[in-house]
């Protein structure tokens, strides 16, 4: 089902099986939108009424010549909240720790600021703790991005994307 968003933007609709539960209520609506530093984008929606599995994309329409890495120190207030464009391609690195998390089937674009970033990177290793049985080596690296949040411990974060997707800009204020 197509719907008029304004005077160029349409929303498309549709229904199938949802990957998770397998039942045919997996709603997928895609838009076309203009995003600051991005351009033109597809951004996809996708939401199970049953099981509640969702997903969100946002594919750039318009290409970019960002660089394929960006190299950022944290050690102020002011660089967690760098905004940070992730594309579904870029690699995440975090040396001092030694990790790295790779885009893999599952990878979603999505629009933060570094403290969000590490947000996230806590809140997966915290789900890999729970299947894994290296609390301790695990625990270690979350106290050190915590620490990093509350400016106690300098890190390094790279993101590399080599579809030039992902970049991470300077602050605003």
């Amino acid at each position: 089902m197509k719907k008029k968003l304004n005077n160029k933007k349409t929303s498309n609709s549709f229904f199938f099986n949802c990957p998770a539960c397998n039942k045919k209520g997996f709603s997928v609506e895609q838009r076309i939108d203009t995003i600051p530093y991005l351009g033109e984008v597809l951004e996809t929606f996708a939401k199970c009424k049953y099981c509640k599995y969702k997903t969100h994309d946002i594919l750039p329409l318009t290409e970019k010549d960002y660089p394929k890495k960006h190299k950022i120190k944290i050690s102020k207030q002011k660089d967690l909240e760098r905004r940070v464009i992730k594309g579904k391609y870029c690699t995440i690195k975090v040396p001092e720790i030694e990790l790295e998390i790779n885009p893999g089937p599952g990878s979603e674009s999505y629009i933060s600021n570094i403290e969000g970033v590490i947000d996230r990177i806590i809140y997966s290793l915290k789900r890999i703790k729970k299947i894994e049985k290296k609390e301790e080596k695990i625990d270690k690296k979350i106290k050190l991005l915590e620490n990093a949040k509350k400016q106690k411990k300098e890190i390094t974060i790279i993101f590399e994307d080599p579809t030039r997707q992902s970049v991470v800009l300077k602050n605003f204020k």
